[in-house]
């Protein structure tokens, strides 16, 4: 079986974005693209735990490289979602480790069928088929979440 996934990203959830690019550009350790925002209610579905969540769910972000490693700053904003879980349940730190993958949910399906529920699905008004889904895979790897993202 080959493997296809590609090391896209680490998500950081972190309570204060400002004061965390602060500490990052600080020591001129990284470069960062603008900051955007995931709004729940503005995503064609947005499960968390398999539901849609009440209320919305709002979290800043950015993206960024830290040398050859892509980093994503998650800081939640609003409602209940997997980054406030991990802040309020480990603190800041790395929360997942996201990969692109040719087949999302065929990949999603094999990591399902050995046990990691997904914790959060993602499609856009655009895409026909989710985007990108959080497993629940910190029983088996160190407290980290693996995110799985379509390659385009």
């Amino acid at each position: 079986m080959e493997n296809t996934w590609k090391l896209h990203h680490v998500g950081i959830p972190v309570r204060d974005l400002d004061k965390s690019l602060e500490d990052y550009q600080a020591l001129d350790m990284a470069t960062f693209q603008p900051e955007f925002l995931i709004d729940s209610s503005k995503i064609a579905e947005y499960l968390v735990y398999g539901k849609t969540p009440d209320p919305i769910v709002k979290t800043r972000g950015v993206m960024g490289q830290l040398g050859p490693l892509g980093v994503e700053l998650l800081q939640p904003v609003e409602g209940e979602t997997v980054h406030k879980e991990l802040l309020e349940s480990t603190g800041e730190g790395i929360g997942h480790v996201a990969y692109t993958v040719d087949d999302l949910e065929e990949e999603t399906a094999k990591l399902v069928e050995q046990g990691f529920p997904v914790i959060l699905s993602i499609k856009h008004a655009d895409q026909t088929t989710r985007g990108a889904v959080y497993l629940d895979t910190r029983s088996k790897f160190s407290n980290i979440i693996i995110e799985l993202i379509q390659a385009n």
